[in-house]
């Protein structure tokens, strides 16, 4: 006979289940799963029935049985915006690995959690707000997505000089956001908050080069030039681990030597891709190669010296 002190445990453990298990199967409806009640029984380690009373009595009116059988998200409950567009919108914005967890009941379970009780804060990083400049600048990024979409080329002026384009990307890079276009048969980039004066030809068409497109989408950067400059970083094993825990620098790789040091490679397209990132390390990186831009850095840092 179960004593005083062990019922509410187990209650309190027989509920906690029953929570878990619920909040799963909400998270599976909410995303526009079909669900059967037998892979869920199995899934859950218990009996059909007790799927059927889940979803029949104490999901009534958030779940129904359909046409075939199966369960889903009863119309009434359903948002004007599917749920499942919550994992493509983390795409979009370049979240989808913010969070260890990247299910869609790890994330309601976060949105039910009142603020103050949240366990983690994330901090927002520093971008431009195009919308603070002005209304002119919100139309000329409508313009520019849909010239994008229907293929026209476009004029506009940019740092006082006036530019004929093929618009390619719109793309967003540390906080600021590029158009990717094509001006003289080279792939540019302009910052969107730059360009003024914009006109869209909507009686010219261009066929995107699939080159250049595929160019755009391999890159990791907003740096376009024809080419690349392998480079080769010593980095000393006391900052390792923030170059080996999210790369640095574009097309990043690295090798772990024995004495805890990284040796890094990547490929730039333009000094000004690099000098700053190893300024920021110094004394604990080093250019290996080229050594000429190594040259080029202790140069500088002597001048700033002089000065």
């Amino acid at each position: 006979m179960p004593t005083a002190t062990t019922t509410p445990h187990r209650a309190s453990a027989k509920g906690e289940k029953l929570a878990q298990r619920l909040s799963h199967i909400l998270a599976l409806l909410h995303q526009g799963d079909s669900l059967d009640k037998h892979q869920l029984a199995q899934a859950f380690n218990v009996d059909v029935r007790t799927i059927e009373r889940d979803l029949g009595e104490r999901l009534h009116g958030i779940a129904e049985r359909g046409p075939n059988g199966h369960w889903q998200l009863a119309h009434a409950a359903r948002s004007t915006i599917p749920t499942r567009h919550l994992h493509d919108y983390a795409r979009l914005a370049g979240t989808e690995r913010l969070f260890p967890d990247a299910s869609l009941r790890y994330l309601l379970e976060q949105l039910e959690t009142p603020e103050p009780k949240r366990a983690m804060q994330v901090q927002a990083t520093p971008q431009e707000d195009l919308r603070a400049q002005g209304p002119h600048t919100t139309h000329i990024f409508a313009l520019l997505q849909d010239a994008i979409e229907q293929r026209h080329e476009c004029q506009f002026a940019y740092k006082a000089k006036p530019r004929h384009a093929q618009p390619y990307r719109l793309i967003h890079k540390n906080g600021v956001w590029y158009l990717a276009a094509i001006e003289g048969g080279l792939l540019k980039n302009f910052s969107v908050a730059l360009i003024t004066e914009l006109t869209v030809n909507e009686t010219s068409r261009f066929t995107p080069d699939p080159a250049h497109q595929d160019y755009i989408n391999a890159k990791d950067d907003v740096w376009f030039t024809q080419g690349t400059t392998e480079v080769l970083l010593r980095v000393a094993p006391e900052v390792a681990h923030y170059f080996a825990r999210r790369a640095l620098l574009p097309q990043q790789q690295q090798r772990a030597d024995a004495d805890g040091s990284l040796l890094v490679t990547t490929h730039i397209n333009h000094p000004n891709q690099l000098l700053p990132v190893v300024r920021y390390w110094l004394p604990n990186v080093r250019i290996v190669k080229p050594v000429q831009w190594h040259e080029e850095l202790v140069a500088g840092l002597r001048q700033a010296l002089a000065l």
